[in-house]
């Protein structure tokens, strides 16, 4: 079968690598206040009107936009990069766990919703983002790689 919109094959090996480092740095950037003074900006808002009030300019620091968009890359490298066969049951195991991912996403979103106030539900909007990449590597790894050995195991 024939998938053009996966990525090449190395993009996996290169995720694996940029993920430890950009888990690394989101996590010592939101629970430690760890930031690059290099990053910080100063910047002015010229806008004018409703939208204005969105964008209000200042003072920002960089490190946790890269801290996340590292990490979503990342993750995106390793689900979406080709495997070494892909064939019809890859692109099976594939779809099945992708919607797998998105149901658990959206059912712990919608469970969360109702289950968390304040504050921490910004928390949950915000780790919720990588919630459907993480389960789709996790559903479509234990499906390719695990699941055959135990049915190895099963039937000698």
């Amino acid at each position: 079968m024939k998938n053009t919109l996966l990525l090449p094959r190395s993009f996996r090996t290169a995720g694996l690598i940029l993920l430890l480092p950009s888990i690394a740095l989101l996590i010592a950037n939101f629970h430690y206040d760890f930031v690059f003074t290099c990053l910080d900006t100063n910047w002015q808002n010229n806008l004018t009107g409703k939208l204005a009030d969105n964008f209000t300019g200042g003072n920002n620091n960089l490190t946790d936009e890269i801290a996340i968009g590292a990490t979503i890359i990342s993750l995106f490298m390793i689900a979406f990069a080709r495997q070494k066969h892909e064939d019809e049951y890859i692109a099976f195991i594939r779809l099945r766990s992708l919607q797998i991912g998105v149901y658990a996403n959206y059912a712990s979103f919608l469970l969360l919703t109702f289950a968390v106030y304040g504050g921490s539900y910004l928390s949950v909007i915000f780790y919720n983002v990588f919630v459907t990449l993480v389960l789709f590597i996790l559903v479509f790894n234990y499906n390719l790689y695990i699941k055959p050995k135990f049915a190895q195991t099963a039937e000698a």
